[in-house]
């Protein structure tokens, strides 16, 4: 397959808007076409434009590129990226597609109109080009039949997942005449630079994901009406106590939209031969109803969910199925729930909740089994084999983990044993696993991992994934150097170590600054480069506040400044360490996470990193560090000694103090979290590669430790003069209160070195001292510890 330089996008709606921005976040050139309207609009006609004025001919392509760049959540992961799209349409510009390499459809969902499409364009493609459709539910195999001969090879299905930038999943469906060479060369292409799970499925209806996931929402609204469960007891259960997203069932309906839940069901319904699945696939006449009605979800403000405004307050209503009106929002409590709260494993907390004796443990065996089976009784059929239905779960659904895995949690045994009790369908293949001697549908043996095969009924090797670490795989395989409750010192291989985090949100305590220091003080003898890394929900969301919080309370002053001198202690070791180190965030990285991030000789980050120094949204200033190299990092932009450092100081303040946040690795550049050097990986599960990489390359091209201390001309008492001028300002405007300004002085004093003479050089040892003292003073603030609280109860900052 030749490279893909070019793509055009045919249909500038919300899902091809949204593939097209996401190509440009890869950097690839991207034509987006649509037709062309009717007639000007009246506002296009006022100003003078004509059916024959581009900007009118361009217009869905035109408002499909705005729709995307004002997208909530960014359909960009920066700005800039837009300048990778270029608009157009299907009567002017179809020339345009001769050197294009990909072409993407993505209109309507009729199969006619994507034929009549194809014979279109099909005299502008190169001969090289590939066509694929996004269809989610329309057979591929139709669409190739409409095709010539000639195109047929290079024609294939590519489902992106809504929303494109943040959905891992892309289903590959081949054809009967799919050359797979070149299918599989777009599938790498995929795989590397659009950051996308690849999952090969079959010409079936809805493919895997939307097939299993169709199926399991619309069981869930049957079980809903046979257990007497109400919208938000479903949503309290059907959300992370069972191992799925947190918007749960109805929430995320709300999110999709109605509409477009009804039309897979509906495509769903009507593509089976399975009469079952057709029952389940008929969805209940209230539901219709409420798409008739114009009930459609989020995009409409109302849903299963409504939002109102009275009297000033805003009220969360709940549709009731019974009436078909909407009444106050009664969250859904069941005991069960506290019990499982803090289990991590899904699969335990599952368990529980379906042994519980009330109507939520008959409710949640109902759809738990119901899903394990549809699912299993689909292998064969939609895809070959369990692990792409997992994948498509994960990846597309955003379950924890898939159904196959989940149930190897729960015990493939009883599983089994009480499914049958209850008279269901299993099938042969996973009867036979349940008498096996390892009754699982996953087994590790060493590095290897191996699935139970539904053809042969045995355990098979699955393929390993070119480029992808999974971190739990090598601890099973025996790769730990060390380890205590909070982190792991793991073997990557060639030399190169992996500290993985792994306490509660993966904050910062004792156990990682402990493993840290002993990572560091072994560095050299055991490895030659460390990554330091994890796979959990989150890089890091910061340090242990509630540590802090009960040592400020009781008063513990001299043990909260040990505390921080160790914390500090610890992060500026990663600094100085002899060998290189790269930070690989994702997720939230917060506080000291960040500060982690900051000390390390270089930040391969996953696109989806969301960097900052949040500390002052609860009355703090970062201290482990993190104010000392955000200016160090800024004053290396400042051209020369001479130079007026004002503007570079006031950057670190403006990003530090108003705790910003990068919503992607892109504008952590911008904020200064990332810097020259620094790489962005777009597919997560290449992250612990990536870096592996990253610090062989140091490693390669002559890294040497870093000489301490490192110093820095600061402002002194000229720049701490500026900044109280504009907090003033800011305070008698009433942006900020009197916390807020006493927090932002301290932080900015530290920014300019302290009440000491402008130009005066100081090494960050001198500035760490400003930092603790500043985060001790802060500490013993009444308002500080009522943020702190508020924060830890509530999850939200607190202004006071």
């Amino acid at each position: 397959m030749r490279p893909i330089r070019k793509v055009a996008v045919l249909g500038a709606g919300v899902m091809g808007s949204g593939i097209a921005a996401h190509l440009a976040n890869a950097g690839i050139p991207t034509l987006l076409l649509d037709i062309v309207p009717k007639e000007p609009t009246e506002d296009e006609a006022k100003a003078g434009l004509t059916i024959d004025s581009p900007e009118v001919r361009n217009r869905f392509a035109t408002n499909g590129l705005k729709a995307a760049q004002k997208a909530k959540p960014a359909a960009f992961s920066h700005k800039s990226h837009a300048k990778w799209v270029e608009v157009g349409n299907f009567e002017d510009d179809l020339q345009k597609l001769s050197d294009v390499d990909w072409v993407i459809e993505v209109i309507v969902e009729r199969l006619d109109i994507k034929l009549s499409l194809f014979e279109k364009i099909a005299p502008f493609l190169q001969e090289h080009a590939l066509l694929t459709s996004n269809t989610s539910g329309l057979s591929i195999e139709a669409m190739n039949d409409g095709l010539p001969e000639t195109l047929r090879p290079r024609f294939f299905g590519t489902h992106f997942f809504n929303p494109p930038r943040y959905m891992h999943l892309l289903e590959m469906i081949p054809t009967r005449d799919t050359d797979m060479a070149l299918a599989q060369g777009l599938a790498d292409f995929a795989q590397n630079r659009l950051g996308k799970g690849i999952v090969w499925t079959k010409d079936t209806p809805n493919f895997v994901g939307n097939r299993v996931g169709v199926y399991g929402m619309a069981y869930i609204l049957k079980a809903m009406e046979k257990h007497g469960l109400t919208i938000e007891e479903v949503d309290a259960l059907t959300g992370k106590p069972m191992g799925r997203p947190k918007s749960a069932t109805f929430r995320t309906a709300d999110m999709v939209g109605l509409d477009i839940f009804t039309h897979v069901t509906e495509t769903q319904r009507l593509g089976t031969t399975d009469d079952a699945e057709k029952e389940i696939c008929t969805l209940p006449g209230w539901m219709t109803d409420m798409v008739k009605g114009g009930l459609l979800g989020q995009k409409v403000g109302a849903g299963f969910y409504k939002r109102v405004k009275e009297n000033g307050k805003t009220e969360t209503l709940t549709f009731d199925p019974s009436t078909g009106e909407y009444r106050p929002k009664v969250k859904g409590r069941f005991p069960v729930l506290e019990e499982v709260k803090e289990v991590a494993e899904p699969g335990k907390r599952l368990a529980a909740i379906t042994k519980a004796k009330g109507k939520e443990g008959a409710f949640a065996w109902d759809v738990t089994s119901a899903s394990f089976l549809f699912a299993a009784h689909r292998v064969g059929e939609i895809c070959d084999d369990i692990v792409s239905i997992d994948r498509a779960m994960r990846w597309g659904f955003g379950w924890e983990v898939g159904p196959f895995e989940m149930w190897d949690q729960m015990g493939v045994v009883k599983s089994v044993a009480r499914m049958k009790s209850d008279g269901l369908d299993v099938p042969d293949a996973v009867t036979a696993l349940a008498a096996s001697d390892t009754p699982s549908f996953y087994l590790q043996q060493g590095d290897k991992t191996l699935i139970w095969d539904f053809a042969t009924k045995a355990h098979v090797e699955l393929p390993a994934r070119p480029g992808i670490t999974v971190l739990a795989d090598l601890k099973r395989s025996g790769k730990v150097l060390f380890q205590n409750a909070e982190a792991s010192l793991i073997d990557l291989g060639d030399g190169v170590a992996c500290l993985e985090f792994h306490s509660k949100m993966n904050a910062l305590g004792g156990g990682i600054l402990s493993a840290i220091n002993k990572t560091v003080a072994d560095a050299g003898i055991s490895f030659d480069a460390l990554v330091i890394g994890n796979q959990g929900e989150n890089f890091s969301v910061g340090a242990n506040l509630m540590l802090m919080l009960f040592e400020a309370l009781e008063g513990n002053w001299f043990e909260l400044d040990m505390m921080v001198r160790a914390f500090q202690k610890s992060l500026v070791s990663i600094k100085y360490s002899p060998v290189p180190v790269v930070a690989a965030p994702f997720g939230k990285v917060l506080g000291g996470g960040a500060e982690v991030c900051l000390h390390s000789h270089r930040i391969q980050a996953s696109l989806e990193s969301y960097i900052g120094l949040v500390e002052v949204g609860v009355g703090l200033i970062p201290g482990g560090g993190g104010t000392k190299e955000m200016l160090f990092r800024q004053m290396e932009n400042c051209p020369s000694n001479t130079a007026d450092p004002l503007p570079f100081v006031q950057k670190a303040f403006e990003t530090i103090g108003m705790a910003k946040v990068s919503l992607s690795a892109y504008e952590a550049f911008d904020l200064g979290f990332l810097r020259r050097g620094d790489r962005v990986s777009m597919n997560a599960e290449r992250l612990i590669n990536d870096a592996k990489l990253a610090a062989l390359d140091l490693l390669e091209t002559g890294w040497t430790p870093l000489k301490r201390p490192q110093t820095v001309r600061v402002m002194g008492t000229d720049g701490i003069a500026t900044i109280k001028m504009m907090l003033h300002n800011m305070r008698q405007g009433n942006y900020i209160s009197d916390h807020d300004m006493l927090v932002s002085e301290k932080l900015g004093s530290i920014l300019c070195g302290g009440e000491i003479d402008p130009g005066t050089i100081v090494d960050e040892d001198y500035l760490l001292d400003l930092e603790r003292r500043a985060f001790i003073e802060l500490c013993s603030n009444r308002k500080t510890l009522e943020r702190i609280r508020h924060t830890l109860k509530t999850g939200k900052p607190l202004r006071n």
